[in-house]
């Protein structure tokens, strides 16, 4: 399953359009093929999620100021987002409407408000295949200098059913904590062309299978209100972490991710000297980029979904063995570089 850059389409700003096209019918055939390798994961077929509706959001474009450095990359340490990720995970599970899940929100909004970000904790009741449910989005936002919105995202809740101490080191302990660390970062730094939000998704995980009351209710909660609220329009870019924290670092950017979006996280990832770490996967992804893309939003998923005890396997994810000695600072830091290269791209 791990491919490489030699095996895969290659697209940029310029050519990726043109190549997408090119390529759409073997990519389609390769979703149908990754479906029956991998059922009942989150690999899947772009599932519609009935409640969200298309806006007339318009696609992501560059900036004209896109070449100014805002961020250095070099201020991201890998050291210090793992720590973040111990420290949160210490938590224990965060099973979405437990007490566990009410601490991680609380402890967030904590993290948040000592940098100097004002949190915002959206606490929300709704209908799942367990009953009703209490789930608690922690939104916090750097006010940028101009218009537009990027947003960056994780989910913090834990897998149920899997053990009574189940922790999820990797899933979804590293995007946690590296996006606190990206928060204090541009927190501490120039003030952005565009505001920049973090958001920490409750309710990712399903109980079941993913359906319209059963997983990603956070991501769906907060597309939603940015529809209702009419500021559909000004995000420029929704960027998901998950999984982003592997010794052997594969991240697979899913084909339902917006193409100049990923083209502009591979161009950072060479800039970097990354880039053999990072592959268009030829799947879809159902996760929590997909509300925002189904409501018209440029949205992108980076992803490692090859977390496992040999390349090319995941059989580490939803199981005891998701710990902290799995993850490595060069991996966390090697995300949050490329994630700051893409933001001053998309300044």
């Amino acid at each position: 399953m791990k491919s490489s850059s030699n095996n895969n389409p290659q697209y940029n700003e310029r050519n990726g359009r043109a190549r997408f096209a090119l390529t759409a019918l073997i990519l389609i055939m390769a979703v149908v093929l990754v479906a029956i390798r991998f059922p009942g994961s989150r690999l899947a077929l772009g599932r519609m999620l009935p409640h969200m509706q298309k806006t007339g959001a318009s696609p992501f474009e560059p900036s004209a100021t896109a070449a100014q450095n805002i961020f250095d990359p070099q201020q991201f340490n890998g050291s210090n987002a793992f720590k973040e990720v111990a420290d949160f995970i210490a938590i224990g599970p965060r099973v979405s409407g437990t007490e566990g899940a009410e601490k991680a929100a609380t402890y967030i909004a904590g993290k948040l408000k000592a940098i100097g970000i004002e949190p915002a904790i959206d606490e929300f009741t709704t209908d799942t295949v367990s009953g009703k449910t209490t789930f608690r989005n922690v939104v916090g936002v750097i006010q940028g200098t101009g218009d537009g919105l990027i947003i960056l995202g994780s989910h913090y809740d834990t897998k149920s059913g899997i053990s009574d101490t189940f922790i999820g080191a990797n899933d979804s302990g590293s995007s946690t904590g590296i996006l606190i660390e990206l928060a204090r970062i541009i927190h501490e730094g120039k003030r952005p062309a565009r505001s920049v939000m973090f958001a920490f998704f409750d309710g990712e995980e399903c109980k079941t299978q993913y359906g319209a009351n059963d997983g990603l209710h956070g991501s769906c909660r907060l597309a939603d209100k940015l529809v209702t609220e009419g500021k559909a329009h000004s995000v420029k870019a929704f960027i998901l972490l998950d999984m982003v924290g592997d010794k052997d670092l594969t991240v697979m950017i899913p084909f339902n991710s917006s193409p100049a979006l990923a083209s502009l996280v591979l161009d950072s990832a060479r800039e970097d000297k990354s880039r053999d770490k990072f592959s268009l996967y030829q799947g879809s992804m159902l996760d929590d980029h997909v509300p925002f893309l189904k409501a018209g939003m440029p949205a992108i998923d980076i992803i490692d979904f090859e977390f496992g005890s040999k390349p090319g396997l995941n059989d580490y994810w939803h199981t005891p063995e998701d710990t902290l000695d799995k993850l490595s600072p060069d991996s966390l830091q090697t995300i949050g570089r490329v994630v700051l290269r893409s933001l001053n791209k998309l300044m």
